[in-house]
């Protein structure tokens, strides 16, 4: 009767083991600075959910600082990328104007719904502010690696 009982938790616990969602595999996305030749500044940048899904729209929050850059409403933009590894993009970038200005030195944030392309095991999520103008210039980037064996993602 011992030995009954033993098996059946023994069994039920296998049973809860095997039925826990194994999540040791998804890594949360993680954004550090882009590695550029010249300064940018920093932003902070959080996505909804941990791994975006094909067809869904995924909530970005973009926030930061700037030092010397000045937020012009209409003229700075949010762009968002999905590319792969080697520098191509998966699908068009998502582009959205800041609809508030916001002089150096004073916090800002941005918020975006942005559709998920059909993504690959492996891919980046780029995000940069910058000017419409030409000769305003790239205000601050960043990035994250998802999948694949990076230690960012």
């Amino acid at each position: 009767m011992k030995n009954f009982i033993f098996a059946s938790i023994l069994f039920a616990l296998l049973l809860t083991v095997n039925a826990a969602p194994f999540q040791l595999n998804k890594r949360a996305i993680t954004f550090v600075s882009c590695d550029l030749h010249f300064p940018v500044d920093l932003i902070e940048v959080k996505i909804g959910t941990d791994h975006p899904e094909f067809g869904k729209n995924v909530s970005f929050d973009v926030s930061g600082t700037f030092t010397k850059n000045d937020i012009t409403k209409g003229e700075t933009i949010l762009q968002i990328e999905y590319g792969y590894s080697n520098g191509s993009l998966i699908a068009d970038p998502y582009f959205q104007n800041f609809t508030d200005s916001t002089k150096a030195g004073t916090p800002f944030n941005i918020s975006a719904q942005v559709p998920t392309p059909e993504l690959p095991d492996s891919y980046e999520i780029d995000v940069y502010v910058e000017s419409s103008k030409p000769s305003g210039g790239l205000f601050a980037c960043s990035y994250a690696t998802v999948g694949g064996s990076s230690e960012k993602s």
